[in-house]
């Protein structure tokens, strides 16, 4: 029964801030403040509801979401199908250079910057004075930003033997740390 009371604050909630972003009148002087009063008012509820407030923080969390998918079914809109733009015609195939170019793309950010920031991630927890586990946790969280910024560089660099050079060195010298 406690569910009622946290079920109606996070709608009506919801309903003030949708209230106030649409302009409408009667929300027009308190719809976002009284909005969120009433949706940190739900947090309270749910936690009550839930008997927990790690639970009641979650619900309170995932019931306006709920909430907000319902006002975004009740505003969608049906668009009749327009005739398509594009010139319908026979499809070509990329030339071979631009092919070769994007294979060793993905050859360079897949792989080769995946290993090199493995190896890299690890050879660094190697040097640090902590325990193995700790150092290792941080291999594990620094892995794939080494990972996405080796990626972004051979992709953004207008000469990718820059970045391929550089990933290769960190992969040896990982290689060659982790294998001393």
């Amino acid at each position: 029964m406690a569910l009622l009371p946290a079920v109606i604050l996070s709608a009506a909630g919801l309903l003030c801030l949708y209230g106030s972003w649409r302009k409408q009148p009667l929300f027009r002087p308190w719809g976002a403040w009284g909005g969120w009063v009433l949706l940190f008012a739900s947090g309270w509820a749910w936690s009550l509801a839930a008997a927990s407030v790690e639970l009641g923080i979650v619900y309170a969390l995932l019931a306006p979401t709920a909430c907000a998918w319902l006002l975004v079914l009740h505003n969608r809109q049906t668009r009749s199908r327009r005739a398509s733009a594009v010139a319908e015609g026979r499809i070509s195939l990329p030339a071979l250079p631009v092919v070769a170019r994007h294979l060793l793309l993905f050859l360079g950010t897949v792989p080769l910057a995946g290993a090199a920031a493995a190896y890299g991630s690890t050879a660094l927890a190697t040097f640090l004075p902590w325990q193995l586990g700790n150092a290792l946790v941080l291999a594990m969280l620094v892995m794939p930003v080494v990972w996405g910024a080796g990626a972004y560089w051979l992709c953004a660099d207008p000469k990718p033997l820059r970045p391929t050079l550089g990933l290769a060195t960190l992969l040896a010298f990982g290689a060659l740390v982790l294998n001393l």
